[in-house]
């Protein structure tokens, strides 16, 4: 007899990965729509839980989604018949969102961002956030010197990127910065710098962190949102995968929506 898999089973398991209790202050991660004793029978996992994501978990059979960034972030103050959330409560569709706690995680996004870079050499957290060490990002230290274009044509096959922009600062590349996802405002930059790395591989730079880099002399890769981060869904169904003997699938609507020309 197969045993029933509830949703309080997916979230102890996602919790052992990445605790939901290291989420920072500002997150809001964890269940956010549906119920912990909820029957799961297939699992949805993507980004971001847009329209299209919940009609494909509803077409697929899937009474769970799981995404990295939050389906509830700031506070509602209504709902239309199209959101996201409504849409989740029509269909019966439970929502685990893991969001920083995934960003921060052993093995979690900047680790997977390394690992497919391959650039091997040793690491330490970018930013510290918990008295344990955890927090954002890594830096790695190079067992080869790089520079500046060979770093963004990394990422670029990396993480299938369409377009990377870069600043470049003309330094060799030995100690390299990652952080997934929103990295690249002029903050993180110069933190980037005073932690000693050569090089900030992020996404969302903004035209004053590239400023920031050409003042400090750092070089600043953005290899976007969306390919720094959609990388954590493969992994997510993989180690979902190990636990449970159902369907878990990556969402097909999990992609990038901008165009490019």
């Amino acid at each position: 007899m197969t045993s029933i898999i509830t949703v309080a089973d997916v979230y102890r398991a996602i919790d052992e990965y990445a605790p939901f209790e290291t989420q920072d202050k500002f997150d809001n991660s964890g269940l956010l729509v549906g119920s912990m004793s909820s029957e799961v029978e297939g699992i949805e996992i993507c980004l971001d839980i847009t329209r299209q994501a919940v009609e494909e978990a509803a077409e697929k059979g899937a009474q769970l989604i799981v995404s990295h960034h939050p389906v509830i972030f700031n506070k509602l103050s209504s709902l239309e018949n199209s959101d996201p959330v409504t849409l989740l409560a029509k269909y019966g569709i439970n929502a685990i969102c893991a969001h920083t706690n995934l960003d921060m995680a052993k093995g979690g996004i900047s680790d997977i961002m390394l690992e497919l870079l391959e650039l091997g050499g040793e690491t330490r957290v970018l930013e510290p956030i918990h008295s344990d060490g955890t927090g954002y990002g890594r830096i790695v230290e190079l067992d080869f010197a790089s520079d500046a274009a060979g770093l963004a044509q990394k990422c670029k096959s990396a993480f299938g990127c369409s377009v990377v922009r870069f600043y470049d600062s003309k330094n060799i590349i030995k100690t390299v910065g990652v952080c997934s996802g929103a990295g690249g405002s002029e903050d993180n930059v110069a933190h980037a710098a005073k932690m000693g790395c050569d090089a900030l591989i992020t996404g969302d730079v903004k035209h004053s962190g590239f400023i920031e880099a050409a003042n400090r002399g750092i070089s600043v890769i953005d290899a976007g949102h969306f390919h720094t981060e959609n990388i954590v869904c493969g992994q997510l169904a993989t180690m979902l995968e190990r636990k449970f003997d159902i369907p878990i699938f990556v969402a097909e609507s999990s992609v990038d929506i901008a165009s490019y020309v």
